[in-house]
């Protein structure tokens, strides 16, 4: 028995810390990274652009439900498990050199967008995104800081991408910009 307590006792201590440090934490971050592709602009645009086949290469997404047409532009749902159902929505679509995403719902613990921009580089393309997100939420600061890096999701979606076209690339890490707890907000 006290072992079950003792492990108790730990994960809400952990889970305190870990409450404790992402608190103070900036809740605001802008992060860019960009990879090199083989592939021409109008290709890898395409493949981005192609919201409901994003299950077949992106790891951890179970499926994709399209959404409602919001101001004129496409949405989806993005479902990683039973829980978990996020509305993004493009902002700006401009193929094959810009596209500009948003999650749509308020009420998540996170919010943000993210800014692609696809440069021809040669025969290929040369992919940047950018995400502007603020995390409401200071655990989940905690574990966007000190475990999955605050480029790791698009690293992530970039790594993938390139195996979808058969290739093996590895994302650069262009910058990043945190705000001040206090002028976060």
């Amino acid at each position: 028995m006290d072992f079950f307590l003792y492990t108790a006792l730990l994960f809400v201590a952990a889970g305190t810390t870990a409450a404790f440090i992402g608190s103070r934490l900036p809740k605001t971050h802008v992060a860019a990274s960009r990879i090199s592709l083989g592939a021409p602009p109008e290709q890898v645009s395409r493949i981005v652009t192609d919201f409901e086949a994003y299950p077949s290469w992106r790891p951890g997404l179970d499926r994709v439900e399209l959404g409602p047409m919001i101001d004129g532009l496409p949405s989806w749902y993005e479902i990683c498990a039973r829980i978990s159902r996020v509305h993004f929505r493009v902002v700006e679509m401009q193929p094959p050199h810009t596209l500009v995403t948003r999650i749509v719902d308020d009420q998540l613990p996170l919010s943000g967008q993210w800014t692609y921009c696809f440069e021809a580089q040669g025969t290929g393309t040369r992919l940047a995104i950018t995400e502007q997100e603020k995390i409401h939420h200071p655990v989940l600061r905690f574990f966007d800081r000190f475990v999955l890096s605050y480029h790791g999701v698009m690293d992530i979606y970039l790594i993938a991408l390139a195996r979808k076209l058969g290739e093996a690339a590895m994302p650069e890490h262009l910058s990043l910009k945190l705000v001040a707890p206090e002028a976060a907000g």
